[in-house]
């Protein structure tokens, strides 16, 4: 019996049960799970002589997906090709549309997964737009270009003189040059120069013997210098008019000036107002998600998909602020039914976006359809971070619809002899869109009260005693390093990269260990300094942010229709009068030690220099070498800072503390494989842990790890000894032959005995793991189990290894079916024999 359905192809599973569900039994809709095409692995694929003509090939995985899409696009009246609404999901279509009739193709586009979004994007059929195809087609050989064309100079000059690395170089057209934004932060952290400054500060009374805070910012009518006095890059001062208080002046004034007479000289009041933001765009979530719930850009984009598909949300990948009239209405709803009408602006409000680019300027990021959920209904299905990251954008859709906040700034000046202090109050008077914000209010119902400062009751000419009067030191601080927030902020600023691609950029930078996150910053390793200083001597335009953002707005105009790929592409190829040309760069001689050097310091008898050498960083002065620290950063590396290595002036930093059994000193130092503690002299040592910062070792964290293996108990069965300890693959428990590996939280540091008796349990009975349902399309029950390599879904016969991002709290049944699906269309692995 022929197929009389029309055909719906989108991208994923999830998506397609969704759409399934709100379309009934009308359409047969397909998964293609993503590109079906693509340029082929470890060839170059593209020939830039024949008008930049690319090679396609299936991807092997698909293969089996277009066997079935044409079989069943025959016997359809019609394919409609539903992918996403971007670049990317363009191109996707327009290969699919190449695998089938044309007479049978149409396009729609899915902003919303919800039954209105549906049955609206159904109603608007239209054509592939070849110019999105285009701009896809323009950057992807771009990136191939500079990607095959590069990373084989790195590999010739950087990577055959460093046996240090571990991962293969690689250069990208936006990978390079988020890399040197992130180097040059670190060159400005190395030139900055400490500077230390002093004011005062005053606990004051007034005539109730009520006590507030008042700070010095006069003296002689001179203003005294803060920190926005000094250069932000250097440390330096930049106001010679400010008054530098040292710290025996500041003493000798609080002496001078605690007597009084302290005296209200004025009271100033000045209304104001806070507006909200705008809704969330791709970069804004990327941003408030780190910096609110602690997500990397990644996982962010992982769960937004998430509610997409699932229909709670409106696509995520976007540039535009706007909102649609149902958005409008249904946020202005919302508002009036839980904060009321004086929370509600007499017309709707629209933010200006400045995307250049309208065919991809979608709507806003907000919750779907035109009454939103409430996020404390939201499915438990989806996981907890799913509904944090939910909550997120229900609540910045609500508040960029409300009235703003008004405040009232309160600046009392008081005047002692020659010296002028001030202290600032902040009441509100009306919480605006900050209500949303407030997950309680307070008791008298004024919710932002955690953000006012009160002063007590003051009037002029009005005499005040002094309770304390101190001063207080501050120190300028170095520019900040980049977090994955700040990156994403920046990239966008300057125009590089997309959005949606932030996320895989800043991955791809960390797994090539260009970066290292500590503490939540990106700190560049000597590596990513030597493949910049590489790119800036040869490649110069390449890592160049004006250069890479020009490109970024060319692709822009190419997917408007407004400017030709092919010319483009064979400007930056081959060059012109205005422009020098990838080809010519390729051919100039790289100068590998220049690459590798760095100058940091020079004294009265040589230069010491950092330079990157056949197994890592180290520092040089005459014929003299030390090897840099592991823990010593790029930014670190002061001129003080490299004489106190030179010197062997380091090791006085690394005592953690004595022993109090032995009574020797327990050093913290650095070894060819990393940082470890070492008992005195002795013999004794132990590695640090992996994921254990050398600025987290206390006394007691040492003592415990140099008493490694620790005995835990014994088993109440087997009556055999449990010991925990760290070994070549992590932290792990012994039972006589018996070894289990510890996941965290647990460490052999705090693991109970019961604990222990249960994870050796699992090990030797580990059961079927945890159920997560059936599959949608085999019936197959799909469950999660621990393996040996880590946390894993399986349905008996294909296993699916989870990614390293993913909590396995947070799996969802529909996640864990499209990692199974992704497993089964891939096929077997493939494994390498070994050449004799």
């Amino acid at each position: 019996m022929k197929n009389s359905k029309p055909l719906l192809i989108v991208e994923s599973p999830s998506k397609a049960r969704t759409i399934a569900k709100y379309l009934g039994n009308q359409y047969e809709v397909l998964a293609c799970l993503g590109h079906i095409k693509d340029l082929p692995r470890g060839e170059l694929g593209v020939n830039v002589e024949k008008g930049f003509e690319a090679r396609l090939q299936t991807i092997p995985a698909r293969k089996t997906f277009i066997k079935e899409l044409k079989a069943k696009a025959k016997e359809a009246p019609e394919v409609i090709i539903a992918t996403d609404p971007d670049r990317e999901g363009e191109a996707i279509a327009a290969h699919i549309a190449s695998e089938i009739p044309k007479t049978k193709i149409s396009r729609v586009q899915f902003t919303e997964i919800t039954k209105q979004g549906i049955l609206e994007g159904m109603a608007q059929r239209g054509e592939i737009n070849q110019h999105l195809v285009q701009a896809q087609w323009a950057r992807r050989i771009l990136d191939r270009l500079v990607g095959y064309k590069l990373s084989p100079v790195l590999w010739n000059t950087l990577q055959k003189n460093m046996k240090f690395v571990k991962e293969s170089l690689s250069a990208g057209r936006v990978q390079s040059a988020a890399v040197k934004i992130i180097v040059d932060r670190e060159r400005e952290r190395a030139r900055f120069r400490q500077a230390t400054y002093y004011d005062l500060k005053a606990w004051l009374l007034n005539e109730n013997m009520e006590v507030f805070n008042a700070t010095l910012t006069k003296l002689n009518n001179k203003r005294l210098a803060t920190g926005k006095d000094f250069n932000p890059h250097t440390g330096e001062l930049t106001n010679p008019e400010v008054v530098l208080l040292s710290s025996s002046q500041a003493e000798a004034l609080v002496d001078e000036l605690k007597p009084g007479p302290w005296v209200v000289a004025s009271i100033e009041e000045k209304p104001q107002t806070t507006r909200p933001r705008p809704p969330f765009t791709t970069s804004t979530l990327q941003q408030e998600a780190a910096y609110r719930l602690r997500f990397a850009p990644r996982k962010t984009m992982r769960i937004a998909q998430g509610l997409y598909e699932a229909g709670f949300i409106t696509y995520m990948r976007t540039d535009s602020t706007h909102l649609s009239s149902e958005a409008l209405s249904a946020a202005r709803q919302e508002i009036v039914q839980r904060f009321g009408d004086e929370y509600l602006p007499a017309r709707p409000i629209q933010y200006k976006s400045k995307v250049k680019n309208i065919q991809e300027a979608h709507e806003a990021i907000r919750p779907a359809g035109s009454h939103f959920t409430n996020p404390e209904t939201l499915p438990r299905t989806l996981g907890p971070d799913a509904q944090r990251l939910y909550t997120l954008i229900w609540k910045r859709t609500l508040a960029c619809q409300m009235n703003p906040a008004r405040w009232k700034q309160t600046i009392v000046t008081i005047t002692n002899q020659k010296a002028e202090f001030n202290a600032a109050g902040k009441v509100i008077l009306f919480p605006g869109f900050m209500r949303v914000y407030e997950d309680k209010t307070t008791s008298n119902g004024r919710p932002g009260k955690d953000q006012e400062r009160l002063l007590p009751p003051l009037r002029p000419k009005e005499h005040l005693s002094c309770e304390k009067l101190q001063a207080e030191e501050h120190t300028t601080k170095p520019p900040a390093r980049f977090t994955e927030a700040t990156l994403v902020k920046e990239l966008e600023a300057q125009g590089i990269g997309r959005p949606s691609t932030y996320a895989s950029i800043i991955n791809k930078i960390v797994q090539r260990d260009y970066v290292e996150i500590k503490k939540g910053t990106l700190v560049p390793t000597f590596l990513a300094v030597a493949v910049t200083q590489l790119l800036e001597n040869h490649f110069e335009p390449l890592v160049d942010t004006q250069f890479t953002a020009q490109m970024e707005d060319n692709l822009d105009a190419i997917s408007r229709g407004e400017l030709k790929p092919k010319p483009f592409m064979k400007q930056f190829y081959f060059g012109d009068d205005q422009i020098r040309g990838l080809a010519d760069m390729l051919q100039e001689k790289i100068d590998i030690a220049a690459a590798c050097t760095i100058n940091v310091a020079a004294d009265d008898k040589e230069a010491i220099v950092a330079r990157v050498g056949n197994y890592g960083p180290y520092l040089q002065q005459g014929s003299l070498r030390k090897k840099i620290p592991s823990y010593v950063a790029p930014g670190d590396l002061t001129p003080e800072k490299a004489e106190e290595i030179i010197k062997g002036n380091e090791e006085q930093h690394l005592v953690v503390g004595i022993d109090p059994e032995t009574g020797s000193t327990i050093y913290l130092r650095e070894g060819p494989y990393g940082p470890y503690l070492q008992l005195g002299e002795t013999k004794t040592r132990r590695s640090l842990p992996k994921g254990l910062q050398r600025e987290e070792v206390d006394l007691e964290t040492a003592l415990k790890l140099l008493s490694l293996p620790r005995t835990v108990g014994v088993h109440p069965e087997t009556k055999e000894e449990i010991k925990a300890d760290y070994g070549r693959y992590g932290p792990y428990l012994k039972m006589g032959n018996q070894n289990a590996k510890l996941r965290p939280p647990l460490t052999p540091l705090n693991i109970t005995l019961e604990q222990a008796v249960a994870v050796l349990n699992q090990r030797k009975h580990p059961g079927p793991g945890k159920l997560l349902g059936q599959h949608s399309r085999t019936g197959e029950t799909l469950f999660l189990k621990e393996g040996r390599y880590g946390p894993y879904v399986t349905d008996g016969s294909v296993n699916a290894s989870l990614p390293k991002d993913l909590d396995p709290a947070t799996l969802t049944l529909e996640m864990a079916e499209e990692l199974i699906n992704q497993k089964r269309a891939a096929g077997p692995t493939k494994r390498k024999r070994k050449k004799r």
